[in-house]
């Protein structure tokens, strides 16, 4: 053999054996902490929690409600970014299909953010450490509840508090029973020239009795006293009984005489 294709021939077979020798690259790709794997195909948004939002497969594409995101074309992209989601609507998964298996993503799971943006959702690793292509991937959601606003009703200034029935009775005096007090009645028979006098000349302003509460015992002072006319009247029946009994003497004596 020449000198020259022995040389080369050696060289050949030096390369060839410093070929086999460098190991094969190790995987770099892990799996994705973020995200629950399973195997087998994909479950549904059934099984997730409300119904598909987006659903995107190698022929069929499927968009209940417009997310905006960024790869994710099947058979093609390793990635899937969803950037936005229209207002009113919860994303309750995120399903990343490729190989053998696929990847949940749960918002407000640990590493997930509970609202978009979520970046880089892939399929799981498959058997030999590599990362698969998408296969098809879809999005579960329903409608985000409204918040409820709970909020104490302010006072007004105007809004008087009405006291409870129990305190208005404990504030009201106690109601005293109304007593008709006694009209005084006049006296009957003769008056002297001492009753007259009395009721001619009006008494003066500061004379006045004060007006006494009904129901008192004594009776309501009407500028004079009538006690008087009582014993009056006492001696008056005195005096006409002591009459009729001297009368009767003399009839009795007029008759003995006779």
């Amino acid at each position: 053999m020449p000198r020259r294709l022995r040389h080369l021939a050696v060289a050949l077979l030096s390369l060839g054996l410093t070929v086999n020798a460098v190991p094969p690259a190790a995987a770099t790709e892990t799996e994705d902490p973020r995200a629950e794997t399973y195997e087998g195909n994909a479950v549904d948004c059934e099984e997730l929690g409300g119904g598909i939002l987006v659903s995107v497969e190698p022929n069929e594409k499927v968009e209940n409600v417009a997310l905006t995101y960024e790869g994710g074309v099947p058979g093609q992209d390793q990635y899937v970014t969803i950037t936005e989601v229209p207002e009113g609507i919860a994303v309750t998964a995120i399903v990343v299909k490729g190989g053998p298996g696929y990847h949940v993503y749960v918002p407000g799971e640990p590493g997930v953010p509970k609202s978009a943006p979520w970046e880089s959702l892939r399929p799981p690793l498959n058997p030999g450490g590599n990362l698969p292509q998408i296969s098809h991937w879809f999005a579960c959601g329903e409608e985000a509840p409204s918040p409820t606003a709970t909020t104490e009703p302010v006072p007004s200034e105007l809004t008087v508090a009405r006291p409870e029935p129990s305190e208005v009775a404990a504030e009201q005096p106690p109601v005293r029973e109304a007593v008709d007090a006694p009209t005084p009645t006049s006296p009957s028979g003769p008056t002297t020239s001492n009753f007259a006098d009395a009721t001619d000349t009006p008494p003066s302003p500061g004379d006045e009795a004060a007006p006494v509460a009904a129901g008192e015992e004594d009776l309501a002072s009407t500028g004079f006293s009538g006690g008087w006319l009582i014993g009056v009247g006492v001696a008056l029946l005195v005096v006409g009984g002591a009459l009729l009994v001297v009368a009767r003497m003399r009839r009795t004596k007029d008759k003995a005489t006779s």
